[in-house]
């Protein structure tokens, strides 16, 4: 089964995925593992050995990543890999993930909603754990209410609304609101 190219395209907007230009393209859709490679899209299992190969020993030699699934409760280890694969690779998008046998994980992991994850911000390679609560807020803002209203709206004070927007603006790295709507977009918020 090969992805069609139009679903790829739609899934990044106008931007072609990396591994159709260089390196390898590895993401996680539709809870299945997937990679591009030299312009091809193929489920994980159906891709060339020596890919396949070279990502589990990535995976094998992460000793780190592999103690907290351990710890979370992720034993066996194709559970492992797929959990790992989710997270540390994560979503479809313009980077590539595998440049010449390096792994160069997502930025923002823009795929993952699960804002409680024990493993956010450690596993998933983002640095930011986003917590519901944050998400929420973001998606107020993103409405373009005011400050009364978007606290109105969160059930907060107007001066506990502004500190939780200082707060993400430093957990985003975004100079302003602009630039922090902007950022909680490419996680997928």
């Amino acid at each position: 089964m090969i992805m069609n190219a139009n679903l790829n395209k739609n899934t990044v907007g106008a931007k072609l995925p990396a591994g159709i230009i260089e390196g390898t393209e590895a993401f996680w859709y539709n809870n299945e593992k997937w990679l591009i490679h030299n312009g091809h899209t193929t489920p994980f299992n159906q891709a060339p050995a020596k890919l396949q190969n070279m990502i589990v020993e990535i995976f094998r030699d992460d000793t780190i990543s592999r103690a907290m699934l351990e710890k979370e409760g992720y034993v066996k280890f194709s559970e492992q890999f797929d959990r790992w694969y989710h997270c540390r690779i994560g979503a479809l998008d313009e980077s590539p993930d595998f440049i010449d046998g390096r792994l160069n994980a997502d930025a923002y992991n823009h795929m993952c909603t699960d804002y409680d994850c024990p493993l956010r911000g450690k596993l998933c390679s983002l640095s930011t754990g986003l917590k519901n609560y944050e998400a929420e807020t973001i998606a107020v803002l993103e409405e373009g209410l005011t400050i009364e209203q978007a606290a109105d709206k969160l059930c907060v004070s107007v001066a506990g609304l502004k500190s939780r927007i200082e707060k993400l603006r430093e957990k985003l790295n975004a100079k302003n609101m602009a630039e922090l709507i902007a950022k909680a977009a490419k996680i997928g918020i």
